[in-house]
């Protein structure tokens, strides 16, 4: 356990046991946050931006392969050095560092010194920054919050990962359009300052002693323990599967808003503000979903719902219409990633946390990408309703899929022990 700062009471109210009581608990869901917000900022910005300069969908699907690829290399030896080392540390010097990836892009154009290739090699470097702290931050959660706090700090820390979609990619939308891409891509740069300022007044976590059997077992890259742990293995493969039938949706959106909505990228900002909005009540079925006692089923009825909601989008021109179906999809997608990654904290001994996340990071970064990239050539040759309606259609063929594999539906919530 952490210091005080940091640690759990006893003998309290459930309103006071929230772990929001917690200093170090609140710094690290702001930090989540405002560099959340940053982000929103930068999803418009800087697909509109490559949209404006190239009016390609190739090069909206390369970008998005370019920001979450590299982590496929990066996140097996980052999560072992988050094993090694205090987590504060690490997740710190990856945003400080990100802040000045980022921060080049508006600068270089500035200075007429930005081309595409400048853009994919400075995206590459932020992606290959990123996972240390998406490994980083459950990595780190276990040690100051109690085990029958977990879905409460994680579903606080999916509320923080969602709030910005509610205001801030609309907001990003109307900066875009009044400031240009570039500005808005420096305001992320700063946000990316404030978390590393916070992650590193952040208490070290506290460890023990790791024994000779505890630091000589990664192998594979990192994936010896993920494929050594059957549940973790199998939540991870209906993941991947999910992941990669969604990824067309991201370079299909901002051509969706332009082109079939006649929405600009004011549209394209609501559109995600919508789904902000489905998320941030999606979240509240939490406590209820993870009292469920076969998570497995629940991980495969999410895909299904969510590829069904938004499935509509292939026939819908009307934006308020779009956001609805965008708002419900987010909501059936909100409790997913919160109750995957509470089970995995349980079921993953905290000495091979930093390796298993890691490893299950390499997989499920290049899911996502892979889809995009797949969906930017489509988008060479099909309509993006077209584009969105079989990223539906995979993604409700993946949870079919899940629902009919005993292996997954047999996981539970007890805790596993060491391999």
């Amino acid at each position: 356990m952490l210091p005080a700062t940091m640690g759990t009471g006893s003998g309290v109210s459930s309103l006071a046991a929230s772990p929001l009581r917690l200093r170090g608990f609140r710094r690290l869901w702001l930090g989540q946050i405002v560099s959340g917000l940053g982000d929103q900022f930068t999803v418009i910005a800087l697909l509109w931006f490559v949209l404006d300069l190239t009016a390609s969908g190739m090069a909206l699907g390369l970008i998005v392969l370019c920001f979450r690829l590299p982590g496929v290399l990066t996140s097996p030896p980052l999560g072992g050095l988050l094993d090694r080392r205090q987590p504060r540390h690490v997740i710190a010097a990856d945003n400080a560092l990100r802040a000045v990836v980022v921060g080049a892009i508006p600068v270089l154009h500035w200075l007429d010194l930005l081309g595409m290739p400048a853009v994919y090699v400075l995206a590459l470097l932020a992606g290959a920054l990123a996972p240390a702290t998406a490994v980083g931050v459950p990595v780190l959660l276990p040690h100051p919050v109690a085990d029958e706090e977990l879905e409460n700090a994680n579903a606080l820390l999916s509320f923080g990962t969602h709030l910005p979609y509610l205001a801030g990619l609309a907001l990003a939308g109307v900066l875009v359009a009044q400031l240009g891409g570039p500005a808005v891509i420096l305001i992320d740069a700063a946000t990316f300052a404030v978390m590393a300022a916070l992650a590193w007044s952040l208490p070290d976590a506290a460890r023990g002693p790791a024994t000779e059997g505890q630091t000589g077992r990664r192998g594979w890259f990192g994936l010896g323990p993920l494929v050594r742990l059957r549940p973790v293995r199998v939540i991870t493969a209906l993941t991947f599967v999910f992941f990669f039938a969604y990824g067309p949706l991201e370079p299909a959106l901002p051509v969706y808003s332009r082109d079939t909505l006649g929405a600009g990228a004011e549209g394209y900002g609501l559109l995600w503000s919508g789904f902000g909005a489905g998320a941030l009540l999606g979240l509240l079925a939490i406590p209820i979903v993870a009292r469920l006692a076969r998570p497995g089923a629940v991980f495969a009825t999410i895909a299904i719902l969510w590829g069904a909601l938004l499935a509509p989008l292939a026939i819908v021109t009307s934006l308020p219409l779009a956001m609805l179906c965008f708002g419900l999809a987010g909501a059936s997608w909100a409790p997913y990633t919160t109750i995957k990654t509470t089970l995995l904290q349980r079921l993953v001994p905290p000495h091979l946390r930093g390796q298993v996340f890691g490893a299950q990071a390499t997989l499920l970064i290049v899911s996502a990408p892979l889809g995009a990239a797949v969906g930017g050539v489509l988008l060479d040759y099909l309509s993006a309703p077209a584009v969105i309606g079989l990223s539906a259609l995979g993604c409700v063929a993946a949870g079919v899929a899940g629902l009919r594999s005993p292996s997954l539906r047999g996981i539970r919530r007890s805790r596993l022990g060491s391999p």
